[in-house]
């Protein structure tokens, strides 16, 4: 059995020829370079040569890139304010929603002076990124809120407890309450 991958036997080797450049199209020699073949810088975006360059964006302008920057930063402050507040204790806590709310439309506003300043990249990127976290913590707030009572009655266990078991009858009395709560609402539990 002869090995496939070895060189073909017999017969004088030879080099194979070098590709020839097609002939030009009055004379008959070789096109120039950059010719229609070779496609230099100055023809991409041409029309017919398959290529489009996007438009140029317009120059950022320093002072709207200012105003930008003074709303990205209003918006992070809002959104620590926000975090700082959630971890308060309930009555305290209950700011974090008015700081979320806030951080939401600061963070609508900043998105929309970053874009119109011509800012691009992974500025738009966080600050979107930032902007579903601020809903997302305005929803959590708004039914944290909506269970006052059972927080609050789980807050002042917790608070009392002084052991692990204590702490565990605690979160089942918690959960238990949150159960009847919630089998309260229409179209949530299940005896609808």
């Amino acid at each position: 059995m002869s090995n496939p991958y070895a060189p073909p036997s017999g017969g004088p080797r030879t080099r194979p020829e070098a590709p020839t450049a097609p002939p030009g199209p009055e004379d008959g020699t070789a096109p120039a370079p950059g010719g229609p073949d070779e496609q230099g810088p100055a023809q991409h975006g041409q029309p017919g040569h398959g290529h489009r360059t996007p438009a140029p964006r317009p120059p950022v302008d320093p002072e709207a890139a200012r105003e930008a920057s003074r709303q990205v930063m209003h918006f992070g402050l809002m959104m620590l304010a926000t975090i700082i507040a959630v971890s308060l204790p309930l009555p305290w806590q209950a700011a974090a929603l008015a700081f979320a709310l806030g951080a939401v439309v600061l963070g609508i506003r900043a998105l929309r002076a970053v874009w119109r300043s011509g800012l691009r990249g992974a500025l738009v990127a966080i600050l979107g990124f930032g902007l579903g976290l601020a809903a997302l913590l305005t929803l959590s707030l708004v039914t944290m809120l909506a269970l006052w009572p059972v927080q609050m009655e789980r807050q002042s266990c917790l608070r009392d407890a002084l052991t692990i078991s204590a702490t565990t009858a605690c979160e089942d009395q918690f959960q238990q309450r949150l159960d009847e709560t919630l089998e309260r609402v229409p179209g949530v539990g299940s005896g609808s």
